[in-house]
């Protein structure tokens, strides 16, 4: 009996990559990651979109330093670890090298008897080292949110505002956030934090949810739930090397134009209070007589920090961005700047990322608007230091016009 005909095909490696590569992607598409119904949604057409990229991950304090803490007790150091370990798992599995700037619970600043402000200085000083030491392609920084009131939910993304990589980052893990975790109304924001500003690549910080409140608070302490913010973190950071990748003609140069701010009629203020809309951050400006028995600039300063801090009106929805007390140490005027020295019992009132943009713009806004100041300086008890352990105060703040919401 004759032999069938045997029919040979010379492969090149680059058609065997193509095949081992689409061999992957379907295995990949059709894993179903956290055993539900779905899989893993993701557009990637390649596997070689995220293989051998670098990703820093940063799990946000530890040790010494809880971050919030929920009513249950619950710590944001440990839920972020969680989460951030959950997401090396994630990205390990498909070829990203993944740099973490902690793998349990420490504090990088916990060496001696330090303030608290030096402490987290040199705490975040020595992550964003780690971060620009390993030439990485991103950083995801992970926290979770807290509000003096319980209203306010959802995950929200917060970007260095120069930065239009991070932006773009930023609102793609956004979008798969609200499209995995629920919808809400949260978009990208800008902010100040430190681990934004230090580190040299792409940043984002992703505040996982409001720990003060209760519905999240237990979600937060749900094993599955994380699972799933670590999918939504992971399958926005791969949408964001796409489109990089799609976008081979360059980086688009983003323009942005100061928005018109509302200026107070004469011998009335503004004075700058959370937004009630669990959107924000935002700041809405509640309108006010002037404080009289204000004879300098610098008093008048004092006066509106005063009404600023005793909190929103009577009738008002407005809510306030710093709890009530008299927290202002020293304050001076000098010509276009000012600086203002806080107490230090301001700090443990102060707890999340939102709660601490706000409470600080709402200080540098009010006293900006009013006495048409281009910086304000915040001190804590005389010193650099923090409030909420993301930003670090002691250099000049412009004022954030782009937080001030539609009320303006």
């Amino acid at each position: 009996m004759a032999r069938p005909p045997v029919f040979l095909a010379i492969i090149s490696p680059r058609a065997v990559f193509r095949v081992l590569a689409v061999v992957f992607l379907c295995f990949f598409l059709g894993w179903r990651l956290v055993g539900k119904d779905e899989p893993l949604r993701t557009t990637v057409p390649l596997p070689g979109v995220v293989t051998g990229k670098t990703v820093v991950i940063d799990a946000g304090h530890g040790g010494r330093d809880p971050g919030a803490v929920g009513r249950s007790g619950l710590t944001e150091k440990e839920i972020t670890l969680d989460i951030a370990l959950r997401l090396r798992r994630l990205f390990s599995r498909v070829g990203v090298y993944v740099v973490m700037t902690r793998e349990k619970d420490l504090d990088y600043g916990e060496t001696g008897d330090l303030s608290r402000g030096t402490r987290k200085s040199r705490d975040l000083a020595h992550r964003a080292g780690i971060a620009n030491r390993s030439g990485a392609d991103l950083l995801l920084s992970i926290h979770v949110n807290s509000f003096p009131q319980s209203i306010w939910s959802g995950a929200q993304c917060f970007y260095e505002a120069g930065s239009p990589e991070s932006k773009e980052l930023a609102t793609a893990i956004q979008d798969e956030l609200a499209a995995r975790l629920g919808p809400n109304r949260r978009r990208p924001v800008a902010a100040d934090y430190l681990m934004l500003k230090a580190t040299r690549m792409p940043a984002v910080t992703v505040e996982v949810g409001f720990i003060s409140n209760p519905r999240e608070e237990r979600l937060l302490a749900d094993k599955a739930y994380r699972e799933q913010v670590a999918e939504a973190i992971f399958a926005g950071t791969v949408g964001y090397f796409l489109r990089k990748r799609e976008r081979a003609g360059g980086v688009p140069v983003i323009r942005q134009e100061k928005p018109v701010l509302a200026r107070p009629s004469p011998a009335t203020a503004h004075l700058y209070f959370a937004a009630p809309e669990n959107k924000g951050p935002e700041l809405w400006a509640e309108e006010r007589k002037l404080p009289d028995g204000a004879e300098t600039r610098s008093d008048l300063a004092r006066r509106l920090l005063e009404e600023l801090f005793a909190g929103p009106g009577e009738k008002s929805l407005l809510l306030p961005a710093v709890p009530p007390g008299g927290w202002v140490r020293e304050l001076r005027v000098n010509g276009k700047t000012a600086v203002v020295d806080l107490e230090a019992e301001l700090v443990p009132a102060v707890q999340g990322g939102t709660a601490e943009l706000l409470a600080v713009y709402s200080i540098v806004n009010t006293l900006a608007v009013n006495l048409d100041l281009e910086s304000v300086t915040l001190l804590v008890a005389g010193e650099k230091g923090t409030l909420g352990g993301h930003l670090v105060l002691g250099e000049p703040l412009s004022p954030r016009f782009d937080l001030i919401g539609e009320n303006r």
